[in-house]
């Protein structure tokens, strides 16, 4: 069971760039994270679906980290160095104004 769960939800910058987003996403971003706090087990990734009734929604993704690591601030800090030094490549193709990316840490109970 996963001691702490990382949640990280992120969408395109536009339809148009939706599928670079993903390839960057599965074949940059998760395996940089990976390497920047090994204590990560696996990552699924999830693309909502809005309810039929609902307003059109934007596209947004939920990835969702599971680490088997329960100091929540080591894990933290270990993705902010790997930022900082320069480990982790970034993407214009992320909609950072409207929708933004927004993380989350969640430990287990």
């Amino acid at each position: 069971m996963a001691k702490t769960l990382l949640l990280a939800w992120s969408s395109p910058a536009s339809a148009e760039v939706e599928a670079e987003l993903n390839q960057w996403y599965e074949g940059s971003h998760i395996p940089e994270l990976r390497a920047a706090i090994p204590s990560i087990t696996v990552a699924h990734r999830y693309k909502l679906h809005p309810a039929p009734d609902a307003d059109p929604a934007p596209t947004r993704y939920l990835t969702v980290y599971e680490l088997d690591e329960d100091d929540v601030d080591a894990a933290a800090a270990a993705l902010n160095a790997a930022i900082g030094s320069g480990r982790m490549t970034f993407t214009q193709t992320i909609n950072m104004t409207e929708h933004p990316p927004v993380l989350e840490w969640y430990e287990h109970l």
